[in-house]
């Protein structure tokens, strides 16, 4: 009898070893899926940052760029406004000066 125990427990322990062997496939599979589902979620948290980041500097670079370009139409309006100024200051001069050099020129 003794034989026919030591028969049953070692087919009862392989039995157990292979409910054990099958449970930790299935953990291991388990695990496989849950990391790669954690690896996709991560991958998305990050380019979703990305792209918000990328959106707060397109908008800064926006907004540095429209700053910088009303500071140059001010500077242009500016300077516009001086060279009109001196114009209307200038103007009978300058048509002075310019019909005297044409017509100095032409009697030289």
């Amino acid at each position: 009898m003794e034989y026919v125990e030591l028969v049953n427990k070692i087919i009862e322990a392989e039995h157990s070893a292979r409910e054990i062997a099958q449970e930790a496939q299935e953990k291991e599979a388990s695990l496989d899926q849950d990391l790669a589902r954690d690896t996709q979620r991560l991958r998305e948290d990050y380019f979703a940052r990305a792209d918000r980041r990328i959106q707060m500097v397109e908008q800064a670079e926006e907004r540095s760029a429209q700053e910088s370009m009303a500071r140059s139409d001010q500077k242009l309006s500016e300077s516009l406004a001086s060279v009109e100024s001196a114009y209307r200051r200038n103007r009978d001069r300058w048509v002075e000066i310019l019909f005297r050099r044409i017509v100095g020129e032409a009697h030289a």
